[in-house]
């Protein structure tokens, strides 16, 4: 097999996050500026949800229009860093939708992993296709002969890059449909195969110089930098890139991750079913009502906390499949339905109710609690 090279053009980088770039991408940008290519880089969101290094910023931690004001303004300086006397790189956000950072939590297994609750407009909570989108747009525009993001995992898991990987292989394969499919590469973590190694000491100043900039997220020595106390990194080692292909089961990954929900629905329609006949002494349908609450309670659950009609829609199928089936009484589904029919109010208002629930146009958790503590 022929040695793989790096010697694109028309470089287009998808990065979640300002500092990113600098940190995954720095020698592949000063490389490539040494070289007379163009650089594109698109940045997903402005970074809200960083924790600062210094002291003097913490304050900035929780407010994430001024967070993000600020690593814009540090993603500016650290891109200045690259430029040449006679090439700049482009820069850009995604966009006007302004895709918040997701931000990441730690789980029971020591991974990293997305937070319980997200904004709606948080990347990970935003529909992949939808991200493509605009990754597509910034393509059509550019024109890239190479794409350079992070790998199917993340790089280290953080949810933000795992996101970018999803929506920037859906965007290649959608523009590839009519223009020729750039090159995809992504960045090879320690211990990952990898195609070509880029940088060294003749970059090494201006990755300094652009991670310098980035202050409040990364702390600089000498000769290393370091995310995190303890764990330093030379800022003359090699970034490591892997070419990699363009798989479709991103296109359909987001509809098997909801396929549970087609369960659910089957259980929401067979314990409702059993509910909706009990009756108190008096005769008053206090079974139908609990049925009711269950059905809206776990459609309101799915649109609140998955922040996508998606899983309800599924959920929604499994249960008006179950109840069709249960009135057509099969042999296991005669003593579920009480030897009769499903009754009409069960029927009716449990499928008000659930649409309802989906073609309500906005439905979020934040704007619940900020209407209930009188605040804008």
């Amino acid at each position: 097999m022929a040695k793989q090279s790096f010697n694109a053009k028309r470089v287009l980088l998808v990065h979640a996050h300002p500092d990113d770039e600098s940190l995954f991408t720095g020698h592949v940008i000063a490389d490539a500026m040494d070289r007379g290519a163009e650089v594109f880089l698109l940045t997903l969101t402005r970074g809200e949800r960083g924790k600062v290094k210094l002291a003097d910023l913490k304050p900035l931690e929780g407010r994430n229009a001024q967070m993000g004001a600020f690593r814009t303004a540090e993603l500016i300086n650290a891109v200045d860093q690259f430029s040449t006397e006679t090439t700049n790189v482009q820069r850009e956000f995604a966009g006007t939708r302004h895709y918040l950072d997701s931000g990441v939590r730690v789980n029971a297994f020591g991974k990293p992993t997305r937070k319980r609750v997200l904004d709606e407009m948080s990347l990970v909570a935003v529909a992949t296709a939808v991200i493509a989108d605009d990754v597509q747009r910034i393509m059509e525009r550019f024109k890239p002969d190479a794409v350079v993001t992070y790998n199917s995992k993340g790089g280290f898991g953080h949810p933000d890059h795992k996101k970018a990987y999803d929506a920037t292989t859906m965007a290649i394969r959608k523009y590839a449909k009519t223009n020729k499919a750039p090159q995809f590469w992504t960045i090879a973590e320690p211990g990952e195969r990898y195609d070509v190694a880029i940088g060294g000491a003749k970059t090494a100043a201006r990755k300094k110089a652009a991670l310098s900039a980035h202050a409040s997220q990364v702390l600089i020595n000498d000769e290393t930098y370091s995310l995190v106390s303890g764990k330093e990194t030379r800022f003359d080692a090699p970034e490591r890139l892997r070419r990699t292909g363009v798989s479709s089961w991103n296109s359909i990954k987001p509809w098997l991750r909801s396929l549970w929900a087609l369960p659910l629905g089957v259980l929401v329609g067979l314990v409702g079913t059993v509910l909706h006949y009990s009756r108190t002494t008096d005769g008053a349908p206090i079974g139908l009502a609990l049925a009711l609450v269950v059905v809206g309670a776990v459609a309101l659950g799915l649109r609140m906390l998955r922040r996508s009609r998606g899983a309800l829609y599924l959920m929604a199928i499994g249960f008006i499949w179950t109840l069709l089936y249960l009135n057509h009484k099969h042999p296991w589904s005669w003593h579920l339905a009480s030897k009769a029919d499903l009754t009409s109010a069960w029927v009716n208002w449990s499928l008000i109710g659930l649409i309802v629930i989906m073609i309500f146009p906005r439905l979020r958790k934040a704007s619940l609690s900020r209407n209930l503590s009188s605040h804008r």
